[in-house]
């Protein structure tokens, strides 16, 4: 590998993000919810990734602990 590649091969590996994924984010969110710590960045990531309240019941979340947050979530 040239000098050239070799630096860029290793820029890119310095400044690579973290990689989000939607069960991650469902994972996060659920625990947010049972432990009723709910932050901004909880509602930010609902709108970004577009999470429904069908798919966090199909995670495991129990219908009552959604509607008890159910104005702030959706």
């Amino acid at each position: 590998m040239g000098k050239s590649k070799k630096r860029i091969f290793n820029k890119n590996l310095k400044n690579s993000a973290s990689v989000l994924k939607r069960e991650d984010i469902i994972k996060m969110i659920i625990s947010d919810i049972k432990e009723a710590s709910l932050k901004e960045e909880t509602k930010n990531l609902i709108s970004l990734f577009g999470i429904t309240a069908e798919e966090l019941t199909e995670a495991g979340i129990s219908y009552e602990e959604i509607s008890a947050y159910n104005t702030y979530l959706f």
